[in-house]
């Protein structure tokens, strides 16, 4: 996803005339997540992923932007794929430990089949043939796309630039087919009126991932920004321009901390003999986004089909000292996602 300005609005007064330019990131769901049942009306040898074919690069985007979503995924990940591959047989021991060209061991493949699968719903295996022997390669599923035949898959490395970068396209055959020694397996889940692409368990929550998001850069602006102040001192006296800065310098490095959390402004009346007159300023937002935030999070992890202890979000009083409630929750994850995915089998 890319960072789009908004158009400047003209903001008139009776003195001047002044403009503003806002800059928002575009983090806005798809109106439709969908297949196209005519493929008579495509016009491509591919079907397109979203109504843009870019849907997979937004949800790489989204992953990047919400830190409890990105969290999960990479539990997951790391509980599917394991430790290790092991086997009794030297042989397989030796082709184990190193599966390809690149050096990659056979867990860092599956690792990666496995990281696509949960982020994506989909998962692309190359296979290359050679005397005597096959290497196993990860394709990156935002570079993927089904053909309209079932029988291949076209491979770009930037399908936002594709009319542009045709030459850059491959074709490879999908398994069982086997083609210059070369051929591609789909993992992928059933998914009503998808008959090409599998969507992943989240896909119910991508509002609430892109509220995380949101959240998140609230709070950072509003920590960077910090333009309001916690309390505003107003202090009676008759003192010079000089005196008045002096008196506010010493109060600030008495009552403001080395953070600048809580800034206090200070107004010196000249001329006026009443008390000094203290006003703190409070912050009625912070209990809704915290709200806001617990919400997000349990719908986000309730989507994944996962755990909340597993995610760090153990509630207070229910972790008793033995840790039983994690160990709980790890079983269920074991025994039901990432077994899930563990016996998938070639579509």
């Amino acid at each position: 996803m890319s960072r789009r300005k908004q158009p400047k609005s003209q903001v008139k007064t009776q003195q001047k005339s002044k403009t503003f330019e806002f800059g928002v990131f575009n983090l806005g769901i798809p109106e439709h997540i969908e297949e196209p049942l005519d493929l008579s009306k495509i016009r491509t040898k591919y079907i397109p992923f979203g109504a843009n074919n870019l849907f997979p690069q937004y949800l790489a985007e989204l992953k990047r932007k919400s830190s409890t979503h990105r969290s999960v995924l990479a539990q997951k990940s790391i509980f599917t794929s394991g430790a290790k591959f092991v086997t009794n047989n030297e042989d397989l021991k030796e082709y184990i430990q190193d599966v390809n060209a690149d050096g990659e061991t056979l867990r860092d493949v599956f690792k990666k089949l496995a990281d696509d699968y949960y982020t994506f719903g989909n998962a692309y295996l190359e296979g290359v043939l050679y005397d005597g022997g096959l290497n196993m390669y990860h394709l990156d599923a935002t570079t993927v796309r089904m053909s309209k035949n079932k029988k291949e898959v076209y491979v770009h490395p930037d399908w936002a630039k594709y009319n542009i970068q045709k030459e850059k396209l491959s074709i490879l055959p999908l398994y069982p087919r086997v083609a210059r020694s070369r051929f591609v397996i789909q993992f992928k889940d059933y998914e009503p009126t998808f008959s090409f692409y599998g969507l992943p368990d989240y896909v119910a929550a991508l509002e609430h991932i892109a509220v995380d998001y949101e959240i998140g850069k609230w709070n950072h602006t509003k920590f960077k920004n910090g333009f309001q102040p916690s309390a505003i001192v107003e202090i009676s006296g008759d003192m010079g321009e000089k005196e008045a800065k002096e008196l506010v310098r010493e109060a600030q490095k008495k009552f403001v901390g080395d953070g600048n959390n809580g800034k206090i402004m200070f107004i010196v009346k000249n001329g006026d003999t009443s008390p000094a007159n203290v006003n703190i300023i409070k912050d009625d937002q912070e209990g809704s986004w915290i709200d806001l935030q617990k919400i997000t999070d349990q719908n986000i992890v309730t989507a994944h089909r996962w755990q909340p202890s597993l995610s760090g979000l153990v509630s207070s009083g229910k972790m008793n000292n033995t840790g039983s409630e994690i160990r709980i929750a790890y079983d269920l994850a074991m025994t039901t996602v990432i077994k899930d995915t563990s016996d998938k089998k070639i579509c």
